[in-house]
This record gives C-alpha cells, structure tokens and sequence, in this order.
C-alpha cells in the first residue's frame, strides 16, 4: 500500500504531462493559434514556398514604373505566391508587391499566417514606419512602411493594425501612423470664363478651375482610374497620400472647350459620366457656343477626349426629374434600370463606374448597377471615399464657383474640419 501511494505523485505528473502534451496536439491539428471573436483570424499553415532573406531589401509595386513602398527586413519568412526571372511576387493586403531574386533562400515552411482578409481600412504612413512580429515594441520587426503612402489593414486591436505581408500578420502601433480618413473624390459640372458664367450652380470659373489644378501640380498630386479607386477599396493598392479622382458628370461640352487643356498639360486624367442619349444631339465638329442650349459630347468627341478622358456611366435616358423633384429612376423597376444602362455602357464600353443623375438612387438603382457589371456608384454625398461605405454609394465633393479656394485646398489635402 505504501508503494502506490509512493507513487501518487509520479503517477499524477504523468497524467498532467500527458494532458498538456494532448491540449498542444489538438490545438496543432486543429492549427489554431489566435481567435477573435470566435473567427479563425490568425492560423498556423504550411506553405510550400517561403522566401526568407539574408539581408534586407526593398519591396515594389508595379505600375507604371517600379515604385518601392517598404522593405522586408532579413530573416523574416514570409510566403510568395509566385515569381518570374527577376521577382519573387507576394501580397501586402490583397495586393501583389515585389522582392528582387538572389538574396534569400525559398524552402516549405509553417508560418502564423492571416485567414481574415475582409477589407477594414486604411493608415497613412507619415514616416518611415516599423511593422512588428507581434503587438509588442520589443518584438522583431518584419518591415518597414514607406512614407507618404496609405496602406490596407485587415484589423485593430487595442493599440495595434494588423496588416498582412506575405500572408502573416504584422502589426503597427496607432501612434506611429495616421488613420486614412479617404480618398478625395472631386466632381465637377461645367467649367466656364467667369466673364461668361450666368450662374454658379453647377458652374466653376475657368480661372479657378486653373487654380486648382496648378495647386495639384504644384503640391505632386497623382490623379487616379476609376479602377484604381476600386482596388483601393477592396485593400488591392497602396496609395500615395497625395493622390485625388477628378470627375465631370454630363459630358459637357464646355469641359471640352476649357477644362481639358489644362488637365492635359499637367498629364492629369478624369472620369467624364456621359449620359449617352444626349451625345446624338449634335452631328460633326461642334463650335462651343456658352449663350445656347447646354452642349454634350458626341461620340467622336468621346473619341477624341480619350487621351485625358476615361468615360464612364450616367445613364441612358434617366437624367431628369419628376414633378416631386426626385430623380425619374426612382420610379423605375430594377429591369427598367438595367436595360437604361446597358444602352448607357453600350457607348461607353469600358465603365465600371456610375454616378446616380442627381445623386437619387435606391436599392433597386444599386442592383441594376451591380448586375450591368459595374463596380462603384457615385453620389453627390459630400466626403471621402473609403472603406466604411459600400462600393455603391461612394462620397465625392462638389467643386462649384460656390466653393472657396481654401475649401477646395482642405478637400484634397484631407482636412476638412471646420468647413
């Protein structure tokens, strides 16, 4: 009796060894290492090619050009998804970014990686920026942000971004970045001489319209595609913090005569929302004539536009209101909607944006537009464009002779308190 008593304590040692060494192989198998709120976010995995680096380089996205927006620090696996003779390609949110072959090793590798990839936001990176292994200061760091850009997290947590690089989580403390209020989205009507304007509704003077621009230039602003407004949304691009969407809605013809010119010799582009019935109205070249009935664009000036104009959606024939002063959509079917717009994309064949006549639109509007293939629905809802609002109801702010110069400066440089 005296042995198996002896033996309790080596007996309940064994048992508690056991039951810990059982708890690892569960969670193991099940390859659960962090939950929130009951979701999977962050889960152990097996890649089967991971790039770890013997020194730190720098990491591309591609464009235009090359452009380099962090760097990987050395030692810091992270999965790629694919390569090509020079680049070892890997995602950063949803997007794909780029690491120069010939400094790292690739081998199968298991990595606490992110399942969660919904999109949330973005942050501004003001400074050179460190994104670390884990929410803590002391741990290592995986890279490094660029400044000036706005990147996609997948989520926040107490005083952390978790942002995704190479399918891992890495993290970033709120003090050290800025959050992204938005894109500015500018929209403008008819542009006009002043000596010619007889009204500012809808109207911006040919000088300030020249001062706006000259400030964009002058202050490095990029200009975006509607596509690259999509990607953004969707967490799929990095973007400079000086970047801004122009568009027209209507197709006017005087957005031809002035406003083109000038976004031309600053290499700027814009959206133009044609409203396609009304570009039959006029045959051969148009002389502009600002005393006569509004003038739109023809299909050879949509043509012609093209080098600074990207043309999108504003309807076929739902640009009107009813005797409540609603838009006339508003009493359309959704198969009505539809087929307006399928004639409407018919001349625009490229769009994947539409702005609502007016700004009106309901649910049946949005499902028209989605199932016509389009991707954003523009509205005359002053603010940014983000991600806390559907695709389908993105803010712009309206750019009329009503509007001041320094209204115009806080817009686009992303401050607008007190307007």
């Amino acid at each position: 009796m005296r042995k198996i008593y002896r033996n309790v304590p080596i007996i309940v040692c064994l048992l508690v060894v056991i039951w810990i060494s059982a708890m690892w192989l569960l969670a193991e198998s099940q390859e659960i290492v962090f939950a929130q709120d009951q979701d999977r976010f962050i889960t152990k995995r097996e890649f089967d090619r991971v790039l770890t680096l013997q020194e730190r380089q720098p990491i591309y996205m591609k464009g235009a050009a090359l452009t380099q927006i962090g760097e990987l620090e050395a030692n810091q696996p992270v999965a790629i998804i694919g390569e090509d003779e020079v680049y070892y390609e890997l995602r950063l949110g949803n997007m794909s970014v780029f690491l120069r072959k010939g400094y790292g090793t690739v081998e199968k590798k298991r990595l606490l990686a992110v399942g969660h990839t919904e999109r949330l936001a973005a942050i501004q990176a003001i400074q050179k920026t460190a994104v670390y292994e884990e929410a803590d200061l002391e741990s290592g760091i995986i890279m490094m942000l660029e400044e000036g850009y706005r990147y996609p997290i997948v989520r926040e947590e107490g005083d952390w971004y978790i942002l995704k690089i190479g399918e891992r989580p890495g993290y970033i403390h709120k003090q050290s970045v800025g959050m992204d209020a938005g894109l500015p989205v500018l929209v403008y009507h008819q542009v006009l001489p002043i000596e010619l304007m007889t009204t500012m509704i809808s109207t911006v003077s040919l000088e300030s319209f020249e001062r706006q621009m000259e400030y964009l230039a002058d202050h490095h602003f990029e200009t975006l595609t509607a596509q690259q407004l999509y990607d953004y949304l969707e967490g799929r691009l990095v973007l400079s913090n000086k970047a801004v969407l122009i568009t027209f809605d209507d197709g006017l013809l005087s957005s031809k005569e002035f406003a083109y010119p000038i976004l031309k010799q600053y290499g700027f582009t814009a959206l133009q929302h044609i409203i396609s019935s009304r570009t039959v109205r006029a045959e051969g070249e148009q002389l502009f004539d600002a005393e006569g009935p509004l003038q739109f664009f023809t299909a050879a000036d949509i043509k012609e536009l093209s080098d600074v104009f990207q043309f999108e959606a504003h309807t076929n024939d739902l640009h009107s209101l009813n005797e409540t002063g609603k838009g006339v959509a508003l009493q359309q079917s959704k198969e009505e909607i539809l087929s307006d717009l399928q004639q409407n994309i018919a001349q625009v064949p490229a769009a994947i944006s539409l702005a609502y006549p007016f700004g009106h639109y309901n649910d049946d509007f949005i499902r028209a537009a989605k199932e016509a293939g389009l991707l954003i629905g523009f509205t005359t809802t002053e603010g940014y464009a983000n991600m806390k609002t559907s695709n389908y109801e993105v803010c712009r702010f309206g750019v009329t002779e009503k509007k001041s110069f320094e209204q115009f400066v806080a817009y686009v440089e992303g401050d607008i308190t007190g307007q």
